[in-house]
């Protein structure tokens, strides 16, 4: 016998305990339309996210004071108060959100040169396509830990 095997403190073979599941990525949907965030809430709430919204910019910029932060933020463009590209520029300028990464929802569009700017990784033109936005935040939201 080994050693071990002696030793009276050992109850066997480790038990594996499954680990908590993992907390849900959270998504701050910046959208003044009612009617269209309540509906992207509900498909994104059935993919599994998490999601907090703001009706517009200033409401956004005070959510993202508090705890947790979110891994990605779906931001429309025309927004009451201050506008989507506006927010964005506050949003890099403050360095403990600045690396949140922004998916752009718009009727308007975005010129490239500002979508480089700003670091906005992917623009959509409303009326949204449905399996290429949900494609896209699966590849920009990942859980943030703080």
């Amino acid at each position: 016998m080994t050693p071990a095997a002696l030793d009276p403190n050992d109850t066997g073979p480790a038990k594996v305990v499954p680990s908590a599941p993992a907390e849900p990525a959270l998504i701050l949907l910046v959208e003044d339309d009612f009617m269209l965030r309540g509906s992207l809430v509900a498909v994104l709430q059935q993919e599994g996210y998490k999601v907090e919204c703001a009706a517009n910019a200033l409401d956004a910029l005070r959510r993202l004071e508090r705890q947790p932060k979110p891994s990605l933020i779906l931001l429309d463009i025309m927004l009451p108060y201050m506008d989507g590209l506006e927010f964005r520029a506050v949003q890099r300028a403050s360095p403990d959100i600045a690396d949140i990464p922004v998916i752009v929802i718009t009727a308007v569009g975005v010129r490239p040169d500002i979508a480089a700017e700003l670091d906005l990784r992917q623009s959509f033109f409303k009326p949204l396509e449905r399996p290429r936005l949900l494609d896209a935040i699966r590849r920009h939201c990942t859980p943030r830990t703080g």
